[in-house]
């Protein structure tokens, strides 16, 4: 196995690559001519550091290879900070020797590693894959591991490098807290990508991205319903504060999100507030839309349900309430008995005349409904109609065809006729019952 780790030395003044060759992992008992090892991509990753590992200190000590002194590192295998580094490494066995260019084969990397996805902010980092090698030597490969903020094109990354024996090794990639603050992977979340480089600057498979990191805990939520007023005036302002708690240890960023949707739709109208940082703690934030911002995003007078939530950095919704409601403008809709016959033909439509006056300023969607119910009984058939309300005093017909009665069953007889409507929100306007209506021949 491999190991290496980012560490600091000579009391911070000089970075150090540590590489040690995978000579045989410790208790599988492999190693140059033996069998190559069965692959656990699944496998916990190694949190033991290089610079600690007395108890593999055997497995090294086993060979009779010569240690080498350390070479300076490349300039591409270091993308961060200005202090002087090396390339150290454990000795080559002497039957593994580094492939001339002519004796390279393919190297593989094919697997996705195993690695720590969350850590306490004191906690360390460690990564573990597999890399082939099908050369009859050992190869020296490129591991650059970046860090990425969500949606943020800069990228923390640190350079390591490792040799790869006859058949492969597992790598791991290990990084203490003071590494991570070293390369500015401070608390909050990320996106890792793991990639491998040959000898040459050549990808080895292809870089693994998107993987998410969490240093330290950002459990963020809002902890109770958001106050939504009931209703407020065509020009007034929206204000929907709501509360929030961060039970974590470190900051986050979360997106608010407000979506208006009109009763009986789908389709709501999304609302999102710039990108807010929520320490640890309890917070308090509020949206605000005033007139002209709502009329610009087509959240116009009228009955709305409201739905309030966020997002974090990383894109995740958090928890939501929804099912708000809310009224811009003034409805006030007045409803008197409707006009209904006594007796209509089962050949003739019927009709239903509502009277209605919205006193308010703002118009409304209201249902209308007749219901016929067989006397004795309480089993009833509806039959519904939807009209817009403009302010002002206004009638319509509910007319139902015989077609539709048929349909229904509602056929020659003696019925008990009751009538109600309903705004957009489903609150009664006003009911009526008591209206006997006979179908004849």
């Amino acid at each position: 196995m491999t190991r290496v780790s980012f560490r600091r030395a000579l009391a911070g003044l000089t970075t150090l690559v540590a590489v040690a060759l995978g000579a045989g992992a410790v208790g599988t008992g492999w190693g140059c001519g033996a069998r190559t090892p069965g692959l656990l991509p699944n496998a916990a990753s190694s949190t033991r550091p290089l610079a600690d590992a007395g108890a593999a200190a055997s497995a090294y000590g086993e060979t009779t290879g010569t240690p080498t002194a350390p070479k300076p590192v490349p300039s591409s295998m270091i993308t961060h900070g200005t202090r002087a580094g090396e390339f150290s490494r454990e000795p080559l066995l002497p039957t593994t020797p580094l492939c001339k260019k002519e004796e390279r084969r393919a190297l593989t990397f094919e697997h996705a590693p195993t690695y720590t996805e969350k850590i306490e902010q004191d906690g360390k980092f460690s990564a573990r894959f597999f890399v082939g090698n099908t050369a009859p030597c050992s190869r020296r490969i490129g591991l650059p591991l970046s860090f990425t903020p969500p949606k943020m094109t800069t990228t923390r990354t640190v350079e390591f490098g490792a040799y790869v024996p006859p058949r492969g090794t597992f790598v791991e990639l290990t990084l203490d807290p003071t590494e991570l603050a070293e390369v500015n992977v401070t608390p909050g979340r990320y996106a890792i990508t793991f990639a491998v480089f040959d000898e040459e600057g050549k990808p080895v498979g292809k870089a693994l991205s998107g993987n998410p990191f969490r240093r330290g805990r950002d459990d963020i939520a809002i902890t109770k319903a958001p106050e939504v007023p009931r209703r407020i005036g065509i020009t007034e302002e929206l204000t929907v504060p709501m509360s929030i708690e961060n039970i974590g240890d470190t900051a986050n960023r979360i997106t608010p999100l407000i979506v208006f949707t009109r009763p009986g739709e789908t389709a709501g109208i999304e609302h999102y507030d710039p990108q807010q940082l929520i320490v640890p703690g309890a917070s308090t934030y509020t949206f605000r839309l005033s007139q002209q911002t709502r009329e610009a995003e087509g959240i116009l007078p009228g009955t709305w349900l409201v739905t309030v939530t966020m997002f974090d950095a990383a894109g995740e919704r958090l928890n939501s309430f929804a099912g708000l409601p809310l009224a811009i403008g003034n409805i006030d809709v007045r409803m008197t008995r409707p006009e209904l016959p006594t007796r209509v033909k089962s050949s003739e439509p019927l009709r239903a005349t509502f009277k209605v006056d919205n006193r308010g300023d703002t118009k409304e969607k209201i249902t209308a409904v007749v219901a016929f119910t067989k006397p004795g009984t309480t089993t009833s058939v509806e039959f519904a109609f939807t009209r817009e309300i403009l302010p002002g005093p206004v009638a319509f017909d509910a007319v139902i065809e015989p077609a539709r009665r048929r349909e229904k069953a509602v056929e020659k007889g003696v019925w008990l006729v009751s009538t109600a409507a309903f705004r957009s929100s489903g609150e009664r306007i006003k009911s009526f019952t008591g209206h006997y209506l006979e179908i004849v021949e």
